[in-house]
């Protein structure tokens, strides 16, 4: 009887030890199973096809002509250094929305190419990184004023400029000056100039780009309007004598105005200064308006560089950047575009034939070195387009045009 129990006991500690054995296997795979799921999770560099570095991604807003000249400039910048980028245009008019849209989603580039306008609203949006963060030092001592306000904010610069490139009045001069050899007029050949455009009621002589509203600032700046949003009464008075010489060119017809103004058919056209380097007419006069821009300089219509927040290696966007606005670079591209540079070493130096540049830095800076900026005339440009319009083809009285732009009919503006 006791040899049974014996028996008995001797089965159950047998079953026991069996069970105790397949716990310890289910314990050893559970364990094994979450090494598996960590090593998902954590992907481990598998091949060297892994470990090599991501190019730098960078999307432009410029126009086709242009984006192939970068193409030309990052070859041989990968050329040079052998790092890889990838170039980007979106040339739509809603590169902007465009752009943010990827950049909230985290798939936004890591280098952009804008209009400088941009760079304030990039930066408040959080989407770009200051200039200092990624580089040893910036340009922004020798950028011409102007353009270096519109990309600081809150003590910081967040932009590289490139380029700029304001609309000019143009017109053919029948002589250069007596002995002077100098490209540009002062201001008293243009005070004669303009005195003569007044004389002459016969026909439109005076060539605005229909519906370009940068057209329409820069006629109303030489001519005295310093803020088109509250123009002086003397100002309005001198452009409302030359509307009747107004004659509104569709896009189309630029090239028929380019050989009129060469003929002498046309007095005065309002045209970007790269349309009118690269314009084949002989003693050309330029006109710019300094004192408007000084005061409302995204009219300077420029371009810079800007790195995304998102980026995981700004040391390489730096160098890209760096390579791209170097003096050889910047001489390429303007020899290319036709843009003017944002430096203000260049206009001390002969870099303009025969003489000097199209403009007056001493007047371009005197107004707003050291001073805020006025944002009225770009938060309402739409209605400046349009009142403008009226307004320069005679449909509207000088009174509308400053209550379109704000103002009360009868409104007194000051000097």
């Amino acid at each position: 009887m006791k040899r049974k129990n014996y028996w008995f006991l001797f089965a159950i500690l047998l079953l026991s030890l069996t069970s105790l054995s397949q716990g310890q296997n289910l314990t050893s795979d559970s364990s094994r199973g979450e090494e598996r799921k960590t090593s998902v999770w954590n992907p481990q560099p598998a091949s060297p096809e892994d470990t090599e570095p991501k190019p730098i991604r960078v999307v432009t807003h410029v126009n086709e002509s242009d984006f192939n000249t970068l193409l030309e400039l990052n070859k041989a910048f990968v050329s040079e250094t052998g790092i890889q980028v990838e170039l980007k245009n979106m040339p739509d008019a809603d590169a902007y929305r465009q752009l943010t849209a990827a950049l909230k989603v985290g798939e936004g580039p890591d280098i952009m190419l804008v209009n400088s306008p941009w760079i304030h609203p990039l930066a408040l949006g959080g989407y770009i990184l200051p200039a200092e963060s990624y580089q040893s030092s910036t340009t922004g001592s020798d950028v011409i004023s102007p353009i270096s306000q519109m990309l600081e904010w809150n003590g910081y610069q967040w932009g590289v400029p490139l380029d700029m490139d304001p609309y000019v009045l143009v017109w053919r001069r029948q002589a250069a000056l007596p002995g002077s050899g100098e490209a540009l007029p002062g201001d008293k050949e243009w005070k004669e100039f303009a005195a003569k455009l007044e004389s002459r009621k016969d026909k439109q002589t005076i060539a605005l780009p229909a519906g370009d509203a940068y057209a329409f600032a820069a006629f109303m700046g030489a001519f005295g309007t310093e803020n088109p949003v509250n123009p002086s009464d003397e100002a309005m008075e001198a452009i409302m004598k030359l509307r009747p010489s107004i004659r509104f060119i569709p896009n189309g017809d630029m090239p028929k105005a380019w050989s009129s103004l060469s003929e002498g058919g046309l007095a005065l056209m309002s045209v970007p200064y790269s349309a009118a380097s690269q314009a084949n007419v002989d003693r050309m006069g330029f006109r710019v308006p300094e004192r408007l821009y000084a005061a409302n300089p995204f009219l300077l219509r420029g371009r810079s560089f800007a790195v995304s927040s998102q980026i995981e290696d700004p040391g390489k966007a730096a160098g890209w950047i760096a390579y791209m606005t170097s003096d050889t670079s910047l001489n390429l591209w303007t020899d290319s575009t036709g843009y003017l540079p944002v430096r203000k070493k260049e206009y001390a130096q002969d870099g303009f034939p025969p003489a000097k540049p199209p403009l007056s830095l001493d007047r371009l800076l005197q107004p707003s070195e050291g001073g805020a900026l006025d944002r009225s005339l770009q938060s309402k440009w739409n209605d400046f387009a349009a009142a403008a319009k009226l307004f320069l083809s005679g449909k509207s009285t000088d009174a509308q045009y400053r209550e379109a732009m704000g103002g009360r009919p009868n409104e007194k503006a000051s000097e």
